[in-house]
């Protein structure tokens, strides 16, 4: 149901809500934090009854409370009339109620008219937070209008006034508000001066947009303020240092009786000039006999108040030098700096600024989800100053949500990208970020030039490093992601840059909020953001030093593979996969080098074995192996070509694909009795070949090659694939109805796992005990079992693992006739193998959802000729990739088999059967998903 007109300007949703143009009150008991640590018991009593005014008011004249915190309501309004008429309702009626428990109870109320949008029950836009500001500056008992509002409302209410309070500057820092008092009889008319920018002492510039999406930042450095005499907000430029330090200032204002001053020098090109330039806002001149800095201890001697120094990072030296003297002189005084570096003296508190919150995973993500993220609130706010068509959406949130973490959740870089809303829709905006250094410009002219571009805005940081540091950060463009220490240092040292130097020249990069620290609980990462990457990257290629520092970056990264697969089989799964998986980035950065125009295959060759792809992702791997095994050459060692073979095995079982598996294992397997000291080698393409085998249905010559493994496995202590072994032997037992011989061989599987905190591999184990119970016909304990290997899956985080788990208790709860259980198992098992590609797993798992289709009995016609379609399917493309059914698949194939004979007529059967060979894959789930 759509939204309709309510009165010009708003809407009424469905839900009774207003919209669009609508009228806010606002309301805060005053004084409200000492009542409660003065008598917390009564002050719950005095809220209670102070919340049950406030909503019967409200509700009384057509408003709607969306929003409570504390004790501040937030209520909406069709109208401005009624607004003010529940606020006079409401002080009246807490006029007169007892609160001589509390010392009384004395509520401020504001009330504003304005746009706004109305998501999932709660409202957004810059017309919250201006009423918000306006509610700030008001005192207990009264009631404050706009000029919005007091348009509105001006005749509503007969036997009330408006009184004109002037112009006032709120704590938004915007331009000023033209502010209302609502004035009745029986109401307190006179109170003090207005909390207002207007009033009290500052010279906080008027800023043309709202602040948005940095309240926890702006919270956590008013706190940082009021603790410490020196707070230093540090991060990369653009990111929004200098609006939070305003906003921090107005916030506080009230607090210094001297006012808050902002003191801006970004454009000083004569460091030692930093006292003038603080003086001068004071209007403080040197004396002929003192230096300007006594004039200012001076000054400020018995001054309580506060300076905001902004943009310090090109005079830090005299900056720190100035505060220091400050600060030890004039004890009311404090200071809050913004820098790209700290200023490094005693007692200062160090503010690093977050970029702009980003949603990790931007999939489905809705708009009324996105605006929780600051990048996107301030995305949205931007791009509807650009383009009032512009609308956040469901459709556009999640590229929205892309852009922005691609920008790093900069501020500066999304305002420049939300301005091309004008002409760009956010798809094709996306599109061009590849560009963004000629897409991110044209911000405001009254700006200084650096912060009109994200290239000058880097190029002031670049060109404040020295030549050391600007080579490094050179050189760091090369990671992909985050990189340590370690391998920082093997990548980057070189003749111009000392092993020793790394760590100071990091450390700086990092001062100066270049390089951003990812701190865990053992290791340090680091990583550029995009754009500056992207920068230092093209920076890089003009200096002519990419191609030697790329190769040096693949050889460094293919030695920590093999370092890393060296240690595989004595270290515990968690540990092995914390170091790998961090660098998976990078390891895909060395290959797309190497299969570039300039690279080196053998990279590629050597890279596509790493153990990491069958761990973690084994799509990508596959991928890798066959680009791998394709650049093969006379050259190719040998011990290469087997290990490749070897690797392209383990993948293609992993996927089903159990015929290729055998010939790669006996290609590998050919290779390595050739070659001197061959065992252990031996041995694993016998544990892949031995593994093939079984599922082909040559269980004896799987078996034999399976025990031969074993034999080798235990001589040289290999845990893990001795493990591996145990497991396959026992999975040759269940297929030869030899259930409790499995049952020892996987038991003992397990307790090498667990010895060798093989957590990842358990739950294999598991899932062939539970197809041992479902051979031995207990299902109800085959179910039981798979569950447990679902949840130590999931407890790991295994990812693609589960899939044969999932796909397995959907047959399980099928032959339970729990088909609505089974439908779920299946269409999770059937996402996964279609993001996994695993074109085996996919026609599994539709048969599953066929065999749903067959055997339910209340399913109609159209069902079980649905199911037959999808069983044609099914055969088609497991005969294409030479893909046998299991015990499970089997069985329940047969079950489906039966149910469709009885059901349909021969001829009419194999029509069906013969019209799913020819269905494409796309075409078979979507109709799998509609059961």
């Amino acid at each position: 149901m759509g939204a309709v007109q309510a009165s010009s300007g708003s809407t009424v949703r469905a839900s009774g809500q207003p919209s669009g143009d609508v009228s806010f009150l606002f309301t805060d008991i005053e004084g409200s934090t000492v009542r409660w640590d003065r008598d917390a018991a009564a002050m719950q009593q005095a809220v209670r009854r102070h919340d049950h005014i406030m909503r019967s008011v409200i509700a009384a004249h057509h408003g709607h409370v969306f929003k409570t915190i504390g004790d501040a309501f937030c209520a909406v309004f069709w109208h401005a009339a009624d607004g003010l008429h529940a606020a006079l309702e409401a002080q009246r009626a807490l006029a007169i109620e007892d609160f001589s428990s509390v010392e009384g109870v004395r509520v401020r109320m504001a009330l504003h008219v304005g746009a706004s949008d109305e998501r999932d029950g709660d409202y957004f836009g810059p017309t919250l937070n201006r009423v918000a500001r306006l509610l700030a500056i008001g005192h207990g008992g009264q009631v404050l209008l706009s000029a919005a509002a007091a348009a509105k409302a001006s005749d509503a209410l007969p036997g009330t006034t408006l009184r004109d309070l002037g112009e006032h500057r709120l704590k938004d820092l915007s331009s000023p508000e033209h502010v209302f008092q609502l004035v009745a009889p029986d109401l307190t008319a006179e109170f003090p001066k207005l909390r207002s920018l207007s009033i009290l002492d500052n010279n906080l510039p008027i800023q043309l947009s709202s602040l948005v999406g940095r309240e926890q930042d702006v919270a956590e450095i008013k706190a940082l303020v009021e603790h410490s005499r020196l707070v230093t907000l540090c991060g990369a430029g653009g990111i929004g240092k200098t609006r939070c330090a305003m906003q921090v200032g107005a916030d506080l204002l009230d607090g210094y009786s001297d006012g808050v001053w902002f003191v801006d020098l970004a454009s000083l090109g004569n460091a030692s000039l930093v006292p003038n330039v603080v003086a001068a806002v004071f209007d403080v001149q040197e004396p002929s006999n003192q230096q300007m800095l006594d004039a200012l201890i001076a000054f400020f001697k018995n001054k309580e108040l506060l300076v905001i120094l902004d943009n310090c990072e090109h005079v830090i030296a005299d900056v720190s030098k100035t505060a220091d003297a400050l600060l030890k002189a004039c004890p009311k005084l404090r200071i809050l700096a913004t820098s790209r570096e700290s200023l490094a003296i005693g007692g200062e508190s160090v503010y690093r600024m977050p970029s702009l919150a980003v949603p990790a995973d931007s999939h489905g993500l809705t708009a009324a989800a996105a605006l929780a993220y600051g990048a996107i609130a301030l995305f949205d706010v931007r791009a509807r100053a650009a383009n009032a068509r512009f609308q956040l959406s469901d459709d556009n949130a999640p590229v929205i949500a892309e852009i922005c973490r691609r920008l790093d959740g900069i501020a500066l870089a999304i305002e420049l990208a939300a301005a091309r809303i004008k002409v760009l829709s956010p798809r094709q905006l996306s599109e061009k970020l590849d560009e963004r250094f000629r897409l991110l410009t044209g911000g405001n002219r009254a700006a200084l030039p650096r912060q009109q571009t994200m290239r000058a805005l880097i190029d002031w940081s670049y060109d404040l490093l020295s030549e050391s540091e600007q080579r490094l950060f050179r050189y760091f463009s090369i990671f992909a992601g985050a990189f340590t220490l370690e391998l920082a240092t093997a990548v980057c040292a070189d003749d111009s840059i000392a092993d020793f130097e790394m760590l100071d020249l990091l450390s700086s990069l990092v001062d100066k909020s270049l390089l951003h620290p990812e701190y865990a609980a053992d290791e340090t990462r680091y990583r550029l953001l995009e754009s500056t990457r992207q920068y230092a990257r093209e920076k890089l290629l003009e200096r002519g030093e990419y191609e030697s520092i790329v190769r040096r970056h693949a050889d460094v990264y293919v030695a920590f593979a093999d370092k890393l697969d060296d240690s595989w089989d004595s270290t515990p799964d968690r540990e092995w996969i914390c170091k790998a998986e961090p660098e998976m980035d990078n390891w895909r950065a060395a290959i797309a080098w190497a299969v570039s125009a300039n690279g080196d295959t053998r990279v590629v060759q050597e890279l596509a074995l790493a153990k990491v792809w069958q761990e973690l992702a084994h799509a990508e791997g596959r991928r890798y192996v066959r680009m791998a095994l394709d650049a093969v050459a006379a050259d190719t060692p040998p011990l290469l070509v087997a290990e490749l073979e070897l690797s392209a095995s383990k993948i293609d079982s992993i996927f089903g694909q159990f015929k290729s598996a055998l010939a790669s294992a006996e290609r590998a397997l050919a290779i390595f009795q050739q070659l001197p000291d061959p065992e252990l080698c031996v041995a694993n393409a016998q544990l892949c070949a031995g593994r093939a085998l079984l599922f082909l249905s040559r269980i004896e010559e799987g078996e034999a090659l399976l025990q031969a493994a074993l034999d080798v496995f235990r001589k040289t202590h290999s845990q893990k694939t001795m493990g591996s072994a145990l497991s396959a032997l026992g999975a040759a037992r269940i297929m030869q109805d030899d259930i409790p011989e499995a049952r020892s061989l996987l038991m003992a599987a397990g307790a090498i796992y667990k010895s060798t905190g093989a957590d990842g591999r358990l739950p294999a184990v598991l899932s062939l005990l539970a197809e041992a119970e479902f051979r031995a016909g207990d299902v109800e304990a085959a179910l039981r079992v798979a569950g447990e290997a679902l949840e130590a899956h999931r407890a790991i985080k295994s990812g693609p693992n589960v899939l044969n788990v999932l796909y397995n208790m959907a047959a399980y709860l099928t032959a339970l006739a729990r088909f609505e259980e089974a439908r779920s198992h299946a269409h999770q098992a059937l996402k996964l193998a279609r993001e996994e590609q695993a074109e085996a797993d996919v026609a599994f798992t539709l048969q599953h959802l066929a065999a749903i289709d067959a055997l339910k009995p209340d399913n109609g016609a159209d069902g079980r000729m649905r199911a037959a379609r999808l069983i044609g399917f099914v055969d088609a493309r497991l005969a294409s990739l030479d893909s046998a059914r299991e015990y499970t698949e089997q069985v329940e194939y047969d079950r489906v088999q039966a149910a469709l004979r009885d059901t349909l007529q021969p001829d009419q059967l194999d029509t069906l059967i013969d019209e799913g060979r020819h269905w494409n894959e796309e075409r078979a789930v979507s109709e799998a998903m509609a059961i």
